[in-house]
C-alpha cells in the first residue's frame, strides 16, 4: 500500500480523535448547564436498573465464568490503524471470570493459531506450545492485546459495568433510526470530563427496554495522537439471545467517534457465538498461583 496515502490516512485519523478540541465531554448541554439534580439521579439510576433486569443481568451473579468464540472484523484503513489482533479479520476463543479482569483470548485462526492472551489481575501473559511467559504489559507490542482481552470483557458486561458508577443521571430523549431513546450518563470521581475517569451515555430503548446503544470516552488506549487528551467511540449491541436467561447481545458493532445512521459504517464488528457460563474451571484464568486474587476496578 502506497506510504503517502498511509500517512494522509493517519492524519485524518488524528484530526477526527481530536475534533471539538480540548478533553472530549459527552455531557448533553442540559447537564452541562443545570447539572445533575436529584430528580435526573432518581430517573436516570430506574430507568437504568430497569433495563438492567430486562437483559436479566440481575442473574450474572449465579455464574462465576463465563465463555464464547468470536468472528471479530476490523474494516478499511481506520481498521487497519486501531485492530488489537494480529489478523484484520480472526476467530477467537474468550474466557473471563466475572467480578475480575481476569480473562484469556486464544486465537483459532490466522497468524497466532493457537496462542493465548491473557491478563491476571492486570499482569499480562502469553502461552505458546503450552508454555506460560509473563511480560510487560506497557510494552508497545503488548498495550493492544491488553486493552482487547480487558475491554471484550467491558462490553460483554457493559450494562452491568456502568451500573455500578456512583454517578449517574437522566440526560435526555433521544429519536434514531425510528426509535425512541432515554439517555443515561454514568461516570465516576466528577460529572465533568477528566483524564482519570470515562464517561459513558446508555441508550435505553423506549419500547424493548434494552442498552441498544452505549457512547463512550477512553481514556486507556493504545492509540494517543499528539495532543492526546480523551477519545471516544461508541457501540452498537443487536442480535440478542437468552443465555440461561440473560439476553446476550451476539452483535457488536463499534463506531469510530459516534453512534452512525447507517450500521454498515462500523469499525470493527464483533459476532458471538457458542455463549456459555460455567463451562470451564476459573483456575484455567491464574496461570500464576502466586498473583492475587484482583476486582472489578479498572487499572
Amino acid at each position: 500500500m502506497n506510504s503517502n496515502i498511509i500517512k494522509i490516512a493517519v492524519v485524518i485519523f488524528t484530526s477526527l480523535l481530536l475534533q471539538g478540541c480540548g478533553m472530549l465531554d459527552l455531557r448533553p448541554k442540559s447537564l452541562k448547564k443545570e447539572g445533575i439534580t436529584r430528580a435526573n439521579i432518581n430517573k436516570g439510576k430506574q430507568i437504568l436498573s430497569d433495563a438492567w433486569k430486562q437483559q436479566g443481568y440481575n442473574e450474572l451473579k449465579s455464574h462465576a465464568v463465563y465463555s464464547y468464540d468470536a468472528n471479530d472484523t476490523w474494516k478499511g484503513l481506520l481498521g487497519k490503524m486501531g485492530q488489537i489482533w494480529p489478523d484484520m479479520k480472526t476467530k477467537i476463543k474468550f474466557k473471563y471470570q466475572l467480578g475480575t479482569f481476569d480473562g484469556q483470548a486464544q486465537f483459532l485462526d490466522g497468524k497466532r493459531k493457537g496462542d493465548i492472551v491473557g491478563l491476571q489481575n492486570w499482569n499480562y501473559y502469553e502461552i505458546h506450545n503450552n508454555k506460560v511467559v509473563f511480560k510487560d504489559k506497557d510494552d508497545k507490542k503488548n498495550k493492544r492485546k491488553v486493552f482487547g482481552v480487558a475491554a471484550f470483557q467491558y462490553f460483554t458486561e457493559m450494562i452491568d459495568r456502568i451500573r455500578s458508577a456512583p454517578i449517574i443521571s437522566y440526560a435526555g430523549e433521544k429519536e434514531f433510526r425510528g426509535q425512541k431513546y432515554d439517555l443515561v450518563f454514568c461516570t465516576w470521581g466528577k460529572p465533568e470530563a477528566h483524564e482519570k475517569h470515562d464517561q459513558y451515555i446508555a441508550w435505553i430503548n423506549k419500547k424493548t427496554g434494552l442498552m441498544d446503544f452505549t457512547q463512550y470516552t477512553i481514556r486507556e488506549t493504545y492509540i494517543k495522537p499528539p495532543g492526546y487528551k480523551l477519545i471516544g467511540g461508541a457501540v452498537e449491541f443487536t442480535d440478542f439471545k437468552s443465555v440461561e436467561g440473560i439476553l446476550i447481545p451476539h452483535t457488536q458493532l463499534v463506531y469510530a467517534i459516534k453512534i452512525r445512521k447507517n450500521p454498515k459504517r462500523n469499525l470493527h464488528k464483533v459476532s458471538i457465538s457458542n455463549f456459555k457460563f460455567n463451562e470451564f474451571d476459573v483456575e484455567e484464568l491464574r496461570p500464576n498461583k502466586e498473583i492475587p486474587i484482583g476486582g472489578d476496578f479498572k487499572n
